[in-house]
């Protein structure tokens, strides 16, 4: 049976950048590499509010980008 090895871990905030000159709305990413793998959705949202509460700009969203080895 394969089994999931968590190798790495990024965050990305995404904020509220205004809107195109046809109106759609633009965002602005950024992303914070070398996340600890013990790292909790509730640790992870913690510092996406802390640290959007250092912006202008409205946080959006945040999200977690895991990077996994299959091992057989």
């Amino acid at each position: 049976m394969a089994q999931l090895n968590l190798k790495d871990t990024k965050i990305a905030l995404v904020f509220d950048n205004g809107v195109d000159e046809k109106g759609k709305p633009v965002s602005k990413t950024k992303t914070f590499n070398n996340v600890s793998l013990q790292a909790t959705p509730d640790g992870i949202q913690q510092f996406a509010q802390a640290y959007a509460g250092l912006q202008q700009k409205v946080l959006v969203s945040v999200q977690r980008n895991d990077s996994n080895d299959i091992l057989s």
